[in-house]
C-alpha cells in the first residue's frame, strides 16, 4: 500500500493551537491555489481579535460550539453568529476584507474551525481589533 503523509507545522500557544491545512506555500497536489488551516481554541477562549485590509476568508466549525463575533472597522455595524457542529445546519462564513473577528470558544472542550482562504497569512495585513 502506498500512502503519502503531507507534514504539516502546528504552531502552539497558550489559548489553542494553529495547523497549516492547504496552501500555496506548499506543494502538495492536488491543493494548490486555496490557503487552509485549523486553529484550536481552548474553552472560554478567543482567538483572532484581528482584522484584514486584502484578505477574504471563509470559517467553518471543525468541533465544538463557538462564537464569531463580527464588526465592520469602517460603519461600526455588528454581528454575532453561533457554530455549532453538533447542530444540523452546517455551513461556512464569508469574512470580506475590513471585517473585524474574533472566535470564542463557547463549550467546555476544544473547540475548533477551520479557515480558507486564496491568499496565505500577511502579517502586514492582519491588523489587532479587540472585539469584546
Amino acid at each position: 500500500m502506498h500512502v503519502t503523509r503531507l507534514p504539516r507545522q502546528k504552531h502552539i500557544r497558550d489559548d489553542g493551537w494553529l495547523a497549516e491545512l492547504i496552501s500555496m506555500k506548499y506543494t502538495d497536489h492536488p491543493f494548490c491555489g486555496i490557503h487552509a488551516y485549523i486553529v484550536s481554541i481552548r474553552s472560554g477562549k478567543s482567538r483572532a481579535n484581528h482584522f484584514h485590509r486584502n484578505k477574504e476568508e471563509w470559517i467553518a466549525p471543525a468541533a465544538g460550539t463557538v462564537t464569531l463575533l463580527l464588526e465592520d472597522t469602517e460603519t461600526g455595524e455588528r454581528e454575532s453568529i453561533l457554530m455549532d457542529t453538533r447542530s444540523d445546519k452546517y455551513g461556512l462564513v464569508y469574512i470580506p476584507p475590513s471585517i473585524a473577528h474574533s472566535v470564542k470558544n463557547e463549550s467546555n472542550d476544544e473547540a475548533a474551525v477551520v479557515v480558507f482562504s486564496k491568499t496565505p497569512e500577511d502579517p502586514e495585513d492582519t491588523f489587532p481589533f479587540r472585539l469584546a
